[in-house]
């Protein structure tokens, strides 16, 4: 509802300006079309001045009728009426005053005058007006008999035709420059509005996750109690529920945690000390932390013997390839293997690449996958988590200026990788 009525109150704000705007090039109007009755008053020939007349009424009709017309046809009343008039007056002017040189810029007044979004067709048939007359008068114009002579057209409207367009394209460029501006502040105020949401959400999740921790805690330590003391009295089932209960605890603990990891990587408060970390051995030591819960092959890693280094921060290496590596686990299932490797890539860069063969990303958009408490609906393994850990994964390898992403040209599987600037000496 809130956001309906800012976004009524953003167009009303839009359409008054176009209005203001829109009264500006009528008062531009008046006064150069103002000129030329009294120029064409002097000229004492009666067609003449009556296509200055035609030229100032559509102005001052425009105005008149300003609070009965829709914004779109007063502009388009005043238009018509004035590349009728310039055509007319190219056609009794001699060529050498100029007047149809006018026609020129004013095939750019359409962009000012109309909304590019809703009155395409006002556009193009304004642009086309000019367009077609003046097409029409450079076919004509060597057949036509001017009312004024070459003499006066020199003397009195070729300075009035060039002061007419150059004053027509200066006023279009400080339109043009107006708008540019305009559009510069209001995406620099969406910018702001959007930097200060995302730091109230990372600070609202950085306090419900510090305030969540505590509590949860204390029911872990309790059920750790009750299942020691179910062991105890050889309660299986208690002991079973109360295992159960410290189980779901330590994974929504897990959970609260990468929330308060994101909330800092997204706010930069993370502390980030980068050093020359050999991959391979931060890989190992992944591995070592599976070993207990998963097959000894299910984690495969080639190139153990890889002396390739990177410009990395060791714990956020380590925590970056966990995240990729227990996703893998998780949408492979317990007969899944996950493959690792290391390898070169080009712009100085070592990739590092962790793939499985289960369903792979089957959403249209994988990038999908990066964006938190997104989770997929192919897992096979353990339905906990709340899909954090490609999101976090990505943060992290940007803070330490390296990139994830997914490979989506393999045809089984998901294959992610995260790529960090090889360190300087390093062998290859």
């Amino acid at each position: 509802m809130l956001d309906d009525m800012a976004e009524a109150r953003k167009g009303s704000e839009k359409a008054i300006i176009r209005a203001r705007i829109s009264f500006a090039f009528v008062l531009f109007g008046l006064v150069f079309t103002s000129a030329w009755l009294a120029l064409t008053a002097l000229s004492g020939e009666l067609p003449v001045f009556l296509i200055g007349a035609l030229a100032f009424s559509g102005f001052v009709a425009a105005r008149l009728l300003a609070s009965h017309l829709p914004l779109a046809w007063g502009n388009t009343l005043w238009l018509g009426s004035t590349n009728l008039a310039i055509f007319l007056g190219a056609c009794v002017v001699h060529p050498a005053g100029g007047v149809a040189t006018i026609l020129i810029p004013m095939a750019g007044f359409p962009f000012a005058v109309f909304s590019l979004h809703r009155e395409r067709g006002h556009i193009a048939a304004m642009i086309a007006v000019p367009v077609l007359l003046w097409v029409t008068w450079f076919v004509l114009h060597d057949g036509l008999s001017p009312l004024i002579g070459a003499q006066m057209a020199t003397r009195f409207y070729a300075p009035m035709s060039g002061a007419t367009a150059f004053s027509i394209i200066i006023f279009q460029v400080f339109y043009f420059a107006f708008v540019s501006k305009t559009y510069e502040a209001e995406l620099e105020e969406a910018k702001r509005q959007a930097d200060q949401t995302s730091r109230a959400k990372t600070v609202l999740l950085s306090g419900i996750s510090h305030e969540m921790r505590t509590p949860l805690s204390a029911v872990i330590g309790l059920a750790d109690l009750i299942e020691e003391d179910a062991a105890k009295r050889e309660d299986r089932q208690q002991a079973l529920y109360a295992g159960r209960i410290m189980e779901a605890g330590k994974t929504l603990l897990s959970t609260i945690e990468n929330t308060v990891q994101f909330a800092d990587l997204a706010a930069r408060r993370a502390p980030v000390t980068l050093s020359a970390v050999r991959v391979a051995t931060v890989i190992e030591d992944v591995r070592t932390q599976y070993r207990a819960t998963v097959r000894e092959d299910a984690i495969h890693l080639s190139q153990a013997d890889s002396p390739l280094e990177v410009w990395a921060d060791r714990t956020m290496l380590t925590d970056i390839l966990s995240h990729l590596v227990e996703n893998a686990l998780r949408y492979s299932g317990p007969e899944g293997t996950v493959s690792i490797g290391i390898t070169p890539a080009r712009d100085d860069q070592v990739r590092v690449t962790v793939a499985d063969d289960g369903p792979g990303f089957l959403t249209d958009d994988p990038e999908q996958a990066f964006a938190p408490f997104e989770r997929l609906d192919q897992a096979t393994g353990t339905t906990f988590g709340a899909g954090m850990g490609l999101a976090i994964a990505r943060l992290k390898a940007e803070a330490m200026q390296g990139r994830v992403g997914i490979d989506r040209t393999v045809s089984h599987g998901a294959l992610v990788w995260v790529e960090l600037p090889r360190a300087t000496g390093a062998c290859a």
